[in-house]
């Protein structure tokens, strides 16, 4: 019995550093109901936007150098890492390296859903309502309603666009209802 309570009192405090910690982040933008779970490791916090409703996932890496915007209503699964910045190796200075870095940002559509593991590479734009596939290797710019999968993420699907269309017109935003106790 004892276990059980001093792991349920840690589990509390361990949640609330941690959500004190999010609140303290600099995000350039933050919006209502984001939810980000734990762990979380999180850099150039000052260069990512994050809309209204979106949840991140837990073990989380956003590397904002470059700038990172997640579009409201979107939904990243465990374990996902997002770069905005490589290292610069072409003309560089040393091998394999140098202490150069190039940005570029990355952007994440309205109501995309992000499966877990999945990696995202400097310069991608994901397009609104499409969904990736676990343990993906996000590259380039994605359509808007593709189902992609794969290293590299190909298209291998799309979301019907008119019944998506309806959902969004009627806010049917599944993380919005899922905190607002509608589902």
């Amino acid at each position: 019995m004892l276990p059980r309570l001093l792991n349920k009192i840690y589990a509390a405090v361990a949640g609330r550093v941690h959500n004190a910690r999010i609140r303290q982040m600099k995000f350039r933008q933050r919006g209502a109901g984001v939810v980000i779970g734990r762990p979380f490791h999180g850099s150039g916090e000052n260069n990512i936007a994050i809309g209204d409703y979106v949840y991140i996932g837990p073990g989380a890496k956003l590397y904002g150098v470059g700038g990172i915007n997640i579009e409201k209503g979107t939904i990243i699964g465990p374990d996902v890492t997002i770069y905005s910045a490589n290292h610069v190796f072409r003309n560089a200075n040393y091998i394999p390296y140098d202490q150069r870095v190039e940005t570029k940002p990355v952007t994440i559509g309205e109501n995309v859903w992000i499966g877990g593991n999945v990696i995202i590479v400097p310069g991608t734009n994901i397009g609104e309502g499409c969904i990736v596939g676990a343990g993906s290797v996000v590259t380039g710019k994605i359509p808007p309603y593709a189902i992609i999968a794969g290293n590299p993420a190909k298209v291998i699907g799309s979301r019907d666009a008119d019944h998506y269309n309806q959902l969004k017109k009627d806010n049917k935003i599944y993380f919005m209802a899922k905190q607002q106790g509608t589902l």
